[in-house]
């Protein structure tokens, strides 16, 4: 894959990966619970809760069959310059977002910064032309070797009509179906 820093959106079969923004207004529990998620287009069209994001891939270093990148997103005010981690249950998302969660995400960033690394295994050889990277598939598999996976989650509420079956990226030991990804729209960094 790219061996330098570049932005690009993130896609499966099931549309473009973006993440959860839920208006408040709208669901209020649900946008307290899991606003900042990874999900893609497909499990929640038809929603306001989706919003499309581009992902800046910063190269880190070329493994035995892997590329190492730290990645974050470059798209919108609240999520720009969140990276890409996971909780302690293996649920992507953006962390480091808007004003409050920048200023606590902050020691995080200055002590792990190798827990922020992602790894792209290709699933077909490449020529390296970054004008063909586009017509790669691979795997994002976080350190641990976890392959990024689209996963059901029930949100629960106090009123059972809110109990709602959702689907997000995951990367640890639920079971899912494992995404195969493409990049589109790829902008190298100069």
């Amino acid at each position: 894959m790219i061996q330098s820093t570049f932005t690009a959106e993130l896609h499966c079969h099931y549309g473009r990966i973006g993440v959860v923004e839920t208006p408040i207004w709208v669901h209020p529990t649900l946008s307290l619970d899991v606003d900042g998620w990874l999900c893609t287009e497909h499990h929640l069209r038809g929603t306001s809760s989706f919003k499309p994001i581009r992902f800046e891939f910063a190269f880190v270093e070329k493994g035995k069959n892997r590329i190492y990148y730290k990645i974050k997103c470059v798209t919108s005010w609240e999520y720009k310059d969140a990276r890409l981690a996971k909780n302690g249950n293996g649920w992507l998302g953006l962390y480091g977002t808007h004003v409050l969660g920048r200023l606590l995400d902050l020691p995080h960033d200055l002590f792990s910064q190798s827990r922020n690394k992602w790894k792209i295994e290709l699933l077909q050889p490449w020529d390296g032309d970054v004008a063909s990277a586009e017509h790669i598939d691979f795997h994002l598999r976080d350190l641990q070797g976890h392959r990024v996976s689209v996963v059901p989650y029930r949100h629960v509420s106090n009123k059972d009509s809110d109990n709602l079956r959702l689907w997000f990226l995951n990367a640890g030991d639920k079971q899912g179906e494992v995404l195969t990804l493409q990049l589109r729209n790829i902008e190298l960094k100069h």
